[in-house]
């Protein structure tokens, strides 16, 4: 199941999650066996899919030839009164169909018995789609809903329904985002035999596809590095280094004040200095730079920042502010630095 709040571009993601498959070509970077789908997009007439595939695949494109669409105006029925009768038709029709996506699966289920909670429902909804699954030995996603309320302690509980949607699935997803004007998402992946996992991807709208960008760690290393790259406070660091000879001690008073002599002086006071001095260690120790503490006595904490021993001063610090960034590639989940 893919859980996303309305108008978040969730019938784009399984249309395109369909393109690749159909054409065996990545999805959100990972690799996709070439088979046949069956897209059931029930909100939408005839014209929709298609101006759909035209967005993501240009107007002039050859269209897969193994996608097959079913939309709500085919009328193909709800669980138990017609639907599974549909999918029996098609996939015995086109029996390479591996994958079946539902958009939306509000709109194939049962109506509510008199009486009945919303866990029985649930559970009578997905055992019958288990049971086709199962026959077929076929995929089988669902596109659905979340709350507008957020669970801070576990994403998943925001998929509309009953504990029994998440007892039933093999496999959620679940797209979210800071806000809805962000332009990067978390996809929040869990399952049965595969460990959790958070992925940032990103909707571009010039060729209206979903985009992987990385793992949340992976984003997060990359934005920090960032920020070291163009930090004010790491410059002024390896200016003092370089000027001392491979060593300076000093407060982080003493940074900022020595800033000032500079184009870029430093603006945060002593105590964020200290914190990013703090958050960027491990980056300055890459740039063949030690950092200690040394309190005295209950003074001010003094930073001593010495040269990595065995490497020339010159070949570690830079002309300030010059510094190339780091670049990377992205194979599938992995991402390589090939700096």
């Amino acid at each position: 199941m893919i859980g996303a709040p309305s108008k978040s571009y969730k019938s784009y993601m399984a249309l395109g999650m369909c393109v690749s498959a159909c054409r065996g070509e990545k999805f959100l970077g990972f690799d996709c066996k070439k088979n046949a789908c069956l897209y059931f997009d029930l909100e939408s007439t005839k014209r929709r899919p298609k101006n759909r595939l035209n967005q993501i695949m240009g107007d002039s494109s050859q269209k897969p030839d193994n996608l097959y669409i079913i939309t709500g105006v085919d009328e193909p029925g709800r669980i138990g009164d017609g639907f599974e009768a549909q999918v029996e038709y098609q996939l015995k029709e086109h029996p390479e169909i591996k994958l079946i996506i539902v958009d939306v699966f509000q709109m194939i289920r049962q109506p509510a018995k008199r009486n009945q909670t919303g866990y029985d429902r649930d559970y009578d909804d997905f055992r019958v789609l288990k049971q086709l699954a199962d026959k077929h030995s076929i995929g089988l996603m669902l596109i659905h809903h979340t709350r507008k309320m957020k669970d801070p302690s576990d994403v998943f509980n925001e998929l509309s329904g009953s504990v029994g949607v998440m007892g039933a699935l093999d496999c959620a997803w679940v797209i979210t985002k800071e806000d809805r004007y962000s332009e990067e998402a978390t996809l929040h992946i869990t399952g049965r035999d595969m460990k959790p996992r958070k992925l940032k991807i990103r909707f571009n709208e010039n060729n209206f596809r979903w985009e992987y960008i990385g793992t949340e760690e992976e984003v997060q290393e990359r934005r920090l590095r960032g920020e070291y790259d163009n930090s004010p406070i790491v410059a002024t660091i390896k200016k003092l280094v370089k000027q001392g000879g491979g060593r300076w001690e000093g407060t982080s008073s003493d940074i900022k004040h020595e800033s000032l002599y500079s184009q870029n002086p430093i603006h945060d006071d002593a105590s964020q200095i200290g914190k990013k001095i703090s958050k960027y260690e491990v980056f300055l120790h890459f740039d063949s730079i030690k950092l200690e503490r040394d309190r005295k006595g209950g003074e001010k904490r003094a930073y001593i920042f010495t040269v990595i021993p065995d490497i020339p001063v010159t070949s570690v610090i830079p002309d300030i502010p010059v510094m190339e960034q780091m670049s990377f590639t992205l194979t599938g989940s992995n991402m390589t630095d090939k700096s």
